[in-house]
């Protein structure tokens, strides 16, 4: 038996996921809705003798719809806002990668000791550039997911007062918040800020310079010969 308090936020989840459905122009959703809504009329209405087998029976139909809620038609999906973002994420992935790469790995990541460089000025230069794409992926990856995570705080509040399993969409809420620092630490924000400018004028730097040294072998062509073979 659930708490009350947990019982009524398991409720109130329902009948959120009975309000999407209903909007749905699919009559297998619509049948979820009334399904749900049924239980929850039950829940609400049972005898106090009654009323734990019936919340229990409640909170097992809505968990259950919600572990399917991926599955649900596009337009009533809870977390539909996190879809382009989460295409997104996928596409940037490589096949040797680490799931979530721009998740788990933020921006501010240490990077390696000079000593692991070993002085190799291309190492060095491959770690910079790695950490400065990622420092920009992930602003415009923010940037564009503001507003979505407006929209989804609402479900996401309610899937974790109600217990509902939601840990991918809790790690990408986490990601699009970025982590803000605290009100008083508005030094070591500002340096944390200056830091990222100026791995990304490293960036910009990096890339100019070698875009010069491929165009320079355009020109001078495979063999050295500036182009003038006929």
């Amino acid at each position: 038996m659930e708490s009350p308090d947990r019982s009524n936020a398991v409720i109130e989840l329902g009948k959120r996921l009975v309000i999407e459905l209903n909007l749905a122009d699919d009559l297998l959703a619509q049948w979820m809705a009334h399904y749900i809504a049924e239980r929850i009329d039950a829940a609400e209405r049972a005898a106090p003798e009654a009323r734990s087998v019936a919340q229990d029976a409640c909170a097992q139909a809505i968990y259950e719809l919600w572990n399917h809620r991926n599955n649900l038609p596009d337009h009533t999906k809870p977390f539909r806002e996190l879809a382009p973002l989460l295409r997104t994420l996928t596409s940037l992935e490589v096949d040797s990668g680490n799931r979530f790469r721009f998740i788990h790995s933020r921006p501010d990541v240490q990077t390696p000791d000079n000593s692991d460089l070993a002085g190799n000025r291309f190492l060095e230069a491959a770690v910079n550039l790695d950490y400065s794409a990622r420092v920009l992926i992930q602003y415009l990856l923010g940037v564009a997911s503001r507003e979505a995570s407006e929209k989804v705080a609402p479900w996401l509040d309610a899937a974790i007062n109600a217990g509902a399993n939601a840990t991918l969409e809790i790690r990408l809420a986490d990601f699009l918040s970025g982590n803000e620092e605290a009100p008083d630490a508005d030094e070591l924000a500002r340096q944390a800020l200056q830091e990222k400018i100026e791995k990304l004028e490293l960036f910009s730097q990096l890339a100019t310079s070698v875009a010069a040294e491929l165009k320079s072998r355009k020109i001078a062509g495979p063999t050295g010969d500036e182009g003038e073979r006929a």
